[in-house]
């Protein structure tokens, strides 16, 4: 066991020194999870509009009473200006995300750059101008109808069901559910890299076979299984290390909340390791060439990703079944239960099924071992 241990940790020792293993295991996941992040947090917060109403008067105070509403702030952070041409001047500055202007009757529009952003401040301002010609052509074909009574009429079901505002990146519509998405594609993309960190195990093996070291294994005194054991340690150990890079990285630097139930994630990742590392052996038992080793592992868990919600959030509801039988649902669902709080108990049915996961990759692992070390 000590002599498993030593090559264990000089296989960790070899792969934090190999500089593409740093930038594909711990640079890239690091870049995604902070592109991503920080590209979905910033569409749910409110769009900067600034906006101008002409004449003042009875419009200036029907525009602030409806940018004032609670449906409408969620979704815009309005600033009130006094000539069109300040709206456009906001936009070029940068005070603004999107302009709006309604002189004479005609609404006007200036988009920002970013499309997202500025179909959400369109969906909140097309409903306002809207509301305003139907007062007005309700003041036209019913000159006796008072302000109140349009009030009531704007405010009933009608009013309600005349557009629906809404963002597709809205907290209500994805299944970010209380997380931000920065919490959320950590997770995920912390499960993805874990994973493919395992992949080094069966590329060892086939390097190993490829320049004969498997060979000189078997003619030294000691058991090759030994050394070959701290090899899957090694590997095991290297994933649990990028695993604590990437969750104290976000946490002190992007400021991601894990929870407090750091044991309970190593426990999460750990398992994930393990069943990595048994999948990889397999794997080496059947495929011969390094090429083919990659473009499967890569193909799988890119597909077990994708199905779990790891690149976007909700495919709807046979994609989510699908996802059921990934390990990458199940580790993403502990996770995320243990960073909303909630107890390790409380996420039973997750770890079981990552235990039962893990056995049963190892059972097989074990199976296809002597084939995986074979010579031919």
């Amino acid at each position: 066991m000590r002599l498993s241990l030593i090559v264990a940790w000089n296989e960790v020792v070899r792969l934090t020194r190999m500089r593409t293993v740093l930038i594909m295991l711990l640079a890239l996941p690091l870049l995604l999870i902070f592109l991503l992040g920080n590209a979905l947090e910033s569409d749910i917060k409110p769009v900067k509009l600034s906006i101008y109403t002409e004449g003042g008067g009875q419009l200036e105070a029907a525009a602030e009473s409806y940018l004032a509403s609670p449906e409408v702030r969620q979704y815009v952070e309005p600033r009130i200006r006094g000539k069109e041409e300040e709206v456009r001047q906001d936009l070029v500055s940068g005070r603004a995300e999107y302009g709006f202007a309604l002189t004479s009757g005609t609404a006007r529009y200036y988009p920002g750059q970013f499309s997202e952003r500025n179909l959400i401040a369109e969906s909140v301002m097309n409903r306002f101008a809207q509301e305003v010609q139907l007062r007005q052509s309700a003041a036209t074909v019913l000159p006796s109808l008072t302000a109140e009574a349009a009030d009531r009429i704007l405010s009933g079901e009608a009013g309600r069901e005349l557009v629906r505002i809404g963002s597709l990146l809205s907290r209500e519509e994805t299944v970010f559910n209380s997380f931000s998405a920065l919490q959320y594609y950590s997770v995920a993309y912390l499960i993805m890299f874990l994973m493919y960190s395992g992949m080094s195990v069966a590329l060892g093996l086939n390097e190993a076979r490829e320049n004969g070291t498997l060979l000189r294994l078997n003619a030294m005194p000691v058991s090759a299984n030994v050394l070959l054991l701290g090899k899957l340690m090694g590997a095991a150990f290297f994933s649990l290390l990028q695993a604590a890079i990437i969750i104290g990285f976000t946490r002190w630097v992007y400021g991601v909340d894990w929870g407090n139930d750091y044991g309970g994630i190593a426990v999460v990742c750990a398992l994930v390791s393990l069943s990595t590392v048994c999948f990889s052996v397999i794997m080496a038992s059947f495929l011969r060439s390094r090429r083919a080793i990659e473009s499967v592992f890569s193909l799988v868990i890119t597909l077990m990703t994708f199905l779990s919600g790891g690149m976007i959030a909700d495919l709807g509801p046979t994609i989510r079944t699908m996802g059921q039988f990934t390990l990458n649902h199940w580790a993403n669902d502990a996770i995320r239960h243990l960073m909303a709080g909630g107890a390790l108990q409380g996420a039973w049915q997750a770890f079981a099924v990552l235990a039962a996961i893990l056995t049963a990759l190892m059972v097989a692992a074990m199976l296809r071992f002597k084939k995986a070390v074979a010579l031919t």
